[in-house]
């Protein structure tokens, strides 16, 4: 349905602004938010990163260029990574104001091992960092300006932005969040947050990024979270863990990653039994541990890796397929275009997600796949999270890992037989009239309105 360009009473039509710091197109769930207003008669503006594979939507998207790890679709440390000539909307620290900082970074560096020094490119380099990361430690509003300093496209995708007006902004991760406090407080409009992850918690299991990177996260999303005006996030245990960490008054709104309802026929297992990964084919992701447990599998099982991937990760990958001698039995294919994501996995039979728990992030994981899969009418065999079992369980789904080891998972795909993936193919094809965007959208709009509503009624002062 077209967006209306003005009401029936003649009045202008609300426009609601989406930032993300991805290919607008290819992510599922900015994808369905500009869908859910634009469907309703807001008008859309979204800005995120070029590099799509998707057909754009109806409404406006703004491309700043991607590298070739957005590309890849992976976030672990590039993404938020340090460059060179980082554009800056924001005064960095002044080198007069800075000595405290660079006393502190200037211990940090001397207190890291030998072998870690020689590693950093540079030592200057490295001490200018950490005391950008000291400065967050010891006053957390230096945040913003240390933020503006990871990333050259969040200026990039800033600057994109202001030329555009919106009634609400909307941020989707906390990397969206400083761009839409300044676009809305320049505005004078209110501003939403949408994280689709535990921000402070998702690759908790690095050092590297404790170290550098979370401080920053944390002042980040503390500060946005406080002059938000609605919070959402993907699963109840990312609500309960935000309202614990930032005291906040009450837990954000749960909108769980579901797809669009689609009705699929039953199909019943074939002759070989087609088990399928798709998503981020990145490390700690549990890929190498379902590779080789595929030689554990009985001989009717076949496993297909299906997403983007960096090439040096895809190569490392088929070194490690070959060298088992699973050539014939695991395949990996290229991704394919987000719209087409679900369509594609009713190929299969069973969709496997064998993520290990090693942070808080993966314990509270709900992903887009596991709803997905559903959708799609797959049995399911997926890490033993709480997220993850509570649904698995209530709808008979089908089995959990204990454990992501080979043998774990190889236990869980070899307990299935035919008839077993057939029934919970089945009740996969009931659980999906539920579990589907259409159920969850009505409270996301509402909770947007209202704030566009009170926004109106008692206009919120600017940020500081």
């Amino acid at each position: 349905m077209a967006a209306m360009s003005a009401n029936a009473g003649g009045e202008r039509a609300l426009r609601i602004g989406l930032i993300s710091v991805s290919a607008i197109a290819d992510d599922p769930r900015v994808r369905r938010q500009g869908d859910l207003f634009w469907e309703r008669g807001w008008s859309v503006v979204a800005v995120g990163l070029s590099g799509a594979r998707s057909k754009s939507p109806e409404w406006l998207c703004l491309e700043v260029p991607a590298t070739d790890e957005d590309m890849a679709g992976t976030t672990v440390d590039s993404v938020h990574e340090p460059r060179e000539h980082a554009s800056n909307p924001v005064s960095p620290i002044r080198p007069e104001k800075s000595a405290p900082q660079l006393s502190l970074a200037l211990r940090m560096w001397r207190t890291l091992p030998a072998p870690l020094r020689s590693t950093l490119r540079s030592p200057a380099r490295s001490v200018l960092r950490l005391a950008d990361i000291a400065s967050v430690y010891l006053r957390e509003k230096r945040a913003t300006a240390s933020y503006w300093r990871l990333n050259d496209r969040y200026a990039l995708i800033y600057r994109l932005a202001k030329d555009q007006t919106a009634d609400i902004w909307l941020a989707n991760d906390w990397s969206a969040l400083p761009i839409v406090q300044q676009l809305a407080a320049g505005q004078g409009v209110p501003y939403a947050y949408d994280t689709h992850e535990l921000a402070i918690d998702e690759y908790a299991q690095r050092w590297r990024w404790r170290l550098i990177h979370r401080p920053v996260i944390a002042a980040v999303e503390r500060m946005g979270i406080a002059g938000a005006a609605t919070t959402s996030c993907v699963s109840q245990g990312i609500a309960d863990r935000l309202q614990q960490v930032y005291g906040l008054p009450e837990k954000p709104l749960l909108i769980r990653n579901m797809p669009h309802y689609q009705a699929f026929p039953h199909r019943p297992c074939g002759e070989a039994i087609e088990v399928l990964y798709h998503g981020v084919v990145y490390e700690g992701r549990g890929l190498e541990a379902c590779i080789d447990s595929v030689a554990l599998w009985r001989p009717e099982f076949r496993l297909t890796i299906r997403g983007p991937a960096p090439a040096d990760y895809l190569a490392a990958l088929r070194t490690r397929i070959e060298a088992a001698g699973l050539g014939d039995r695991v395949v990996l294919a290229p991704p394919v275009p987000m719209i087409d994501l679900v369509n594609e996995a009713a190929r299969f039979d069973i969709g496997l997600f064998a993520l290990p728990g090693h942070s808080q992030q993966n314990v509270h994981v709900l992903p887009n796949k596991f709803f997905e899969y559903t959708m799609a009418g797959l049995a399911l065999c997926v890490s033993d999270l709480p997220e993850m079992t509570a649904l698995l369980q209530q709808h008979d789904l089908g089995r959990l890992i204990p454990e992501v080891t080979p043998q774990a998972i190889a236990a869980a795909i070899n307990g299935f037989d035919r008839p077993a993936i057939d029934t919970c193919k089945g009740h996969a094809l009931e659980a999906a009239k539920v579990l589907n965007w259409e159920a969850e959208a009505d409270r996301f709009f509402a909770a947007i309105e209202q704030a566009v509503i009170t926004a109106r009624i008692a206009p919120r002062p600017a940020a500081q």
